[in-house]
């Protein structure tokens, strides 16, 4: 009975009854009514929401700005439109083709107000329709865009970015694209800024409460409440800091969340007056005020005897496993007067004395196989083969390539998605060569004519399962070690055949007309023990005959040779497996 006394759960209830009973006796009289906890969580709550509303507005506007530039860049419609001669119908139907494409697009964007273009070739300019307007309003929206696009000084800073303009009383965001020709033809879009808040429309804040677009300098942007007025104004210096703050205005106390947006030069601002966001909190301002009090006095008692009865041995027990690490193998923890860290301290001292008698070559191997997962993560993405692949798309959009620009980017899609999507250990074989041959046409684009390549591959084992990249390291190793501008074209070969002996084993050959390799390399290769040093740039060949290893044990090899008359061959004997639903 005196023992269970002693026990760590007995001494653990009677520290938590003590602590607990008096603690719930404050904390029911106060609640947990916190001012400052109800003000954090409106916040990060508005704070997301306004965020994440922004969010999708730029994303819009991108969208938005892609479509005006694909159609001055692609439209038959609108390249038609610049050429001088046109008849009337053939100008009115392009004009209309071009209307009728951003017609649809407002329908699925119901954010664009209005679209317009101009020709300069025709001097016309034309609309899509605005619901909810007078003529005189649009008779004011044609003045302004006859005015920009006539004067080049006012249309220039519209071209670049979404831009904040004024007309007819309302804002707009404003994005004009040209073709830039002799007699150049616009076309832009405009949208309200008070239709922007629409998303947050149906938010409940209270009386007075409003949802506001205001500009870096805090001027209204849209159609403020009645109790706000045409005179607020919210403080610039507070706006540039993405979170909330409180401010008065005209004796009113307000919470604003707000978060701004660099590329568009607005603000999406919640404003909330305090007493309406804390309504039913002052009732308990004053426990609040006394509460920590009490708390701070109990959790002072709390943690000097729960130090003393659980933290010191926990700390103990911590020195002793610092000093195992140092190596000082003779540590003993003393004993302690409960029954649980007595018996802690005992394990933990004949766990001491089994260590010194044990030998660790278990964690050499985990290093040894962590280091090898690492350098087989690292070899997934080249960075010197993604920036040669950008600089050849680079030289092909030089030269007006472009479907050998579109060729080279579909083929480098292809190969960083199979690289950034490949989850399983296993893939297929067809898989594996066609993830080769994305790798190879982008090569190819590289060194053209001084290169070659050829891929065979046996229909019945297609979809035999393999290890995920084991083919790869030597189709790179070929590249980079192989390959020579001064000779004959360079010519890889990859070939995956059924064995005609064993119908369950397949072979799989890389072989290269390069400048092959050393007699006294080809050996160290074909060493069961072959270990590359840290720098050495076959440390792929090292992964994957430890991979190879892992899965198929003995029934797999790999043999290095000479090709003839030059070159460099890897033959690779693996079992044919298929995974389950495969064949």
């Amino acid at each position: 009975m005196k023992n269970r006394k002693n026990s760590l759960g007995v001494r653990l209830i009677q520290l938590f009854a003590a602590i607990t009973v008096p603690l719930l006796s404050v904390l029911f009289a106060g609640g947990y009514y916190a001012k400052a906890n109800v003000l954090d969580q409106v916040s990060r709550s508005y704070q997301n929401l306004v965020n994440s509303n922004l969010k999708m507005m730029e994303s819009s506007l991108e969208d938005i700005t892609i479509n005006l530039v694909d159609i001055v860049d692609h439209d038959v419609n609108f390249l038609q439109i610049n050429r001088p001669g046109l008849t009337d119908s053939e100008y009115y139907f392009a004009r209309m083709g071009i209307m009728q494409r951003n017609q649809a697009y407002q329908a699925y964007y119901h954010s664009v107000d209005m679209f317009y273009l101009y020709s300069s070739v025709n001097d016309t300019l034309t609309l899509s329709n605005v619901l909810g307007t007078t003529e005189d309003y649009m008779d004011e929206v044609r003045t302004w865009i006859t005015n920009r696009v006539h004067n080049e000084d006012h249309l220039e800073p519209l071209q670049y970015k979404w831009t904040i303009v004024k007309i007819a009383g309302d804002y707009y965001l404003n994005r004009t694209v040209g073709n830039n020709l002799g007699d150049p033809s616009y076309i832009g879009a405009l949208i309200r800024i008070d239709s922007m808040r629409s998303p947050l429309g149906n938010l409940n804040l209270q009386s007075g409460g409003d949802v506001l677009i205001v500009d870096n300098e805090g001027n209204i942007l849209t159609s403020p409440s009645e109790t706000m007025g045409y005179d607020f104004k919210l403080p610039r210096e507070k706006l540039n800091r993405n979170s909330s703050f409180s401010f008065s205005h005209d004796g009113v106390k307000l919470f604003v969340v707000s978060s701004q947006s660099a590329a568009l030069g607005i603000n999406l601002s919640v404003v909330i007056p305090d007493s309406e966001l804390l309504q039913g909190l002052n009732i308990f301002q004053m426990i609040i005020n006394v509460l920590p009090f009490f708390v701070l006095i109990i959790l002072l008692v709390y943690l000097y005897y729960f130090r003393r009865m659980v933290i010191r041995p926990i700390l103990d027990l911590l020195g002793g496993i610092h000093r195992i690490r140092k190596g000082s193998m003779e540590t003993q923890l003393p004993s302690s007067n409960l029954l649980e860290f007595q018996a802690l301290n005992q394990a933990f001292n004949s766990m001491v004395v089994e260590i010194q008698d044990l030998k660790i070559d278990v964690y050499e191997e985990r290093l040894n196989a962590q280091k090898a997962e690492l350098k087989h993560l690292q070899m997934q993405i080249n960075p010197h083969f993604f920036l040669n692949t950008l600089n050849i798309i680079f030289q092909l959009a030089d030269l007006k390539r472009y479907e050998l620009v579109k060729k080279t980017v579909h083929h480098l899609v292809r190969y960083f998605r199979f690289m950034l999507q490949i989850k399983d250990n296993s893939i297929t074989l067809g898989q594996e060569l066609e993830h080769l041959r994305n790798y190879l046409e982008i090569q190819k684009m590289r060194y053209q004519q001084s290169f070659d390549f050829q891929i065979t591959v046996d229909e019945e084992i297609s979809g035999a399962s393999i290890p995920s990249l084991i083919i790869q390291p030597f189709v790179e190793n070929a590249m980079l070690h192989g390959i020579s501008l001064k000779t004959e074209t360079f010519n890889l070969r990859i070939s995956a055949v059924q064995s005609e002996e064993e119908a369950d084993i397949m072979i799989i050959e890389i072989a290269d007309n390069g400048k092959g390799s050393s007699t006294r390399k080809l050996q160290e290769l074909n060493s069961p023990d072959y270990t590359p040093g840290t720098e050495d740039g076959h440390i792929g060949i090292w992964n994957v005959k430890k991979r190879l290893a892992i899965r198929y044990q003995e029934k797999a090899d790999i043999y290095f040779s000479e090709n003839e008359p030059t070159g460099f061959r890897v033959r690779l004997i693996l079992p044919v497996e298929y995974a389950e639903g495969e064949r």
